[in-house]
């Protein structure tokens, strides 16, 4: 099986809106660099780098993914599920008989983490975020089994389709899938817990 991981990004200025109260421009951007930077280097621990695909608008994410060794793809959707499928499709057509999907703002994030995505027994395998409701990571066995369905109450829009499709649905728990970065509460935290960061 020739699983492919796929990154949508959202360009450095723009992601993390929601940090906006407690972060400047110039933070926000920062932060962003480094939580990508970041997944990528988990993710080349797991994936060949040719296998990783990152989809964006932005120029100089799409530059940084090639010097990496990535697959970089100029984003057309207009949503983050229009940016997986574009990756996803994408993929596939270059081989990939399975996708993996992840959020780039995992801090947490760890080499065993995606190695329990890849080993859940599952073909829909969808990691959960701390409050239970979205997701974080998805994988999809065959490519595209079902549509990308990211978005408030994800975890449940996931986890219907992939069973009206008759598949195996595996519900992955753990931290460093779980521990996203969405508001000023959690960035204290990481502060505390990954100084590293700032």
């Amino acid at each position: 099986m020739a699983c492919h991981l796929v990154l949508a990004v959202r360009p450095f200025d723009q992601g993390k809106s929601r940090l906006a109260e407690v972060l400047s421009k110039k933070e926000r951007i920062a932060l962003n660099f480094k939580f990508l930077y970041r997944t990528f280097l988990v993710g080349i621990q797991v994936f060949p780098p040719h296998l990783i695909t990152v989809v964006s608008r932005s120029d100089a994410q799409l530059k940084a993914a090639r010097i990496a060794g990535a697959h970089a793809l100029p984003e057309r959707g207009e949503s983050l599920n229009d940016a997986l499928l574009q990756g996803a499709q994408d993929a596939v057509a270059r081989g990939a008989t399975a996708i993996l999907s992840l959020s780039s703002d995992l801090p947490y994030l760890e080499a065993a983490d995606l190695r329990a995505m890849l080993e859940a027994p599952a073909d829909v395998a969808i990691a959960t975020d701390e409050a239970g409701l979205g997701t974080n990571a998805l994988l999809l066995r065959p490519a595209l089994a079902i549509p990308y369905r990211y978005g408030a109450g994800s975890l449940a829009a996931h986890r219907a389709a992939a069973e009206a499709a008759g598949l195996r649905v595996a519900v992955v728990e753990r931290p460093g899938l779980a521990r996203d970065v969405d508001i000023p509460a959690d960035l204290d935290l990481l502060r505390i817990e990954r100084p590293e960061f700032f």
